[in-house]
C-alpha cells in the first residue's frame, strides 16, 4: 500500500513539474507578446509621425518658400518637394526604434491626390499637388518573433499631404471681386466702380447681404463676409459710393499702404447683377481714388499667396491654401 501511495505521489509530482513548465513557458511567451506589442505599438507611432512630418514638408515644399510671388505663377516644384521630404524623414529627430532613419528607409513620390477618389497618382504635371511618403523600418527587435524562430520585423507607414490652390476662404474677405481675364500676375490695374462695357472688377456681397454701401463698409471696418466657396453666388455691384472708397481707404493705410487682399474671381464682364464665385486671386491694393470723377482703387494681381483660412480643391487663380493631410 506505501509503494502504492509512493508511486502515485511520485506521479504527481512530474504532472506537476511538467505543468510548471509548461505554464512558465506561457508567461514567459505572454510577457514577451505584451513588451511586443507596446514596442511595435511604439514604434509604428513613430513611423507615423516621421512619415506626416516629411509629407507635410514635402507638399509645403511644392510652392517657393517666400510667398506672396508678384509677377510669376510658377509650376509646382517636384524636386524640392522630394529633397525636403526626405530630409525630414531622415533628421536626427525623427528617431524611430532609437535609430535616425537612412534615405534607404524612405519613399517619396510627387503626384495629383483625387478628392473625388481619395486616390493618389504618381507623377510630376502642372496639376501635382501632394506628396507621398512610405517609411518601412526593418530589423526591429522582437522578443516574441525570436522565441519562434526569428529575432526581428518589419513595419511601415505611408502618409500623404497637399498643398493646392484654393476653394474656399474663411470669413472677412473684401468686398471686390475680380473679372477671371484680367487675372494675369504682375498686372496692375485700376477698378473704375463705374459701370463700363468690360469691367475688370467690382463690389461683390453674399447673400442674404444686400449690395449696399452699408454691407460694404461692413465688409470693410469688421471683417463680416462669410466664408466663400466655388459656387457660390454673390451679388455684384459698380457704384462710386465715397464712404465706402473711404473706410477702404483708411484700412490701406493702416496696412502701410500695400495691402494683400484675397478677392473671389467671377467669369462676367457685367458687374450688375449675380454670379457664381469660379475661384480666388491675390491682389495688393496700393491706392484708394475716392474723389474726383473717376473713383476706384489700384492694385497688382499677385501671382501666388497662401491663405491661412482657405481649403484646397480650386483652380490656378493664385491662392494656395496650407499644406494638409489627406490619408
Amino acid at each position: 500500500m506505501r509503494k502504492k501511495m509512493r508511486g502515485l505521489l511520485d506521479q504527481d509530482s512530474g504532472v506537476v513539474a511538467v505543468a510548471a513548465a509548461i505554464g512558465l513557458v506561457v508567461f514567459l511567451g505572454s510577457a514577451a507578446l505584451a513588451l511586443d506589442i507596446g514596442h511595435l505599438s511604439s514604434t509604428q507611432n513613430e513611423l507615423i509621425r516621421a512619415a506626416d512630418a516629411a509629407a507635410m514638408a514635402g507638399a509645403r515644399g511644392l510652392w517657393p518658400t517666400t510667398l506672396p510671388v508678384v509677377s510669376a505663377n510658377p509650376p509646382p516644384d517636384c524636386t524640392t518637394a522630394q529633397t525636403r521630404a526626405l530630409s525630414t524623414a531622415t533628421n536626427a529627430g525623427n528617431k524611430v526604434d532609437g535609430a535616425s532613419l537612412s534615405s534607404s528607409d524612405v519613399t517619396v513620390q510627387v503626384g495629383r491626390w483625387n478628392y473625388q477618389t481619395k486616390t493618389f497618382t504618381q507623377g510630376c504635371s502642372a496639376t501635382t499637388n501632394g506628396v507621398r511618403v512610405t517609411i518601412q523600418k526593418r530589423g526591429i527587435t522582437s522578443l516574441f518573433a525570436r522565441l519562434l524562430g526569428r529575432a526581428t520585423t518589419d513595419q511601415s507607414a505611408t502618409s500623404t499631404a497637399i498643398m493646392d490652390y484654393s476653394q474656399g476662404v474663411g470669413k472677412g474677405s473684401m468686398p471686390i471681386a475680380m473679372n477671371i481675364r484680367y487675372a494675369q500676375p504682375g498686372t496692375t490695374l485700376f477698378i473704375n466702380f463705374s459701370p463700363d462695357p468690360l469691367d475688370n472688377g467690382g463690389w461683390f456681397a453674399d447673400p442674404p447681404d444686400s449690395g449696399s454701401a452699408k454691407t460694404f463698409r461692413d465688409y470693410i471696418d469688421y471683417g463680416t463676409c462669410p466664408p466663400l466657396n466655388i459656387g457660390d453666388m454673390v451679388s455684384l455691384q459698380n457704384g462710386q459710393d465715397a464712404s465706402v472708397l473711404s473706410d477702404l481707404k483708411a484700412k490701406l493705410a493702416e496696412h502701410g499702404g500695400a495691402w494683400d487682399l484675397i478677392c473671389p474671381v467671377v467669369n462676367t464682364d457685367n458687374f450688375t447683377h449675380s454670379e457664381p464665385i469660379v475661384g480666388f486671386l491675390p491682389f495688393r491694393i496700393t491706392g484708394v481714388q475716392d474723389t474726383g470723377s473717376d473713383k476706384g482703387i489700384t492694385g497688382t494681381v499677385l501671382g501666388l499667396m497662401e491663405s491661412a483660412t482657405a481649403s484646397p480643391g480650386g483652380i490656378n487663380c493664385g491662392v494656395l491654401a496650407p499644406a494638409k493631410m489627406v490619408n
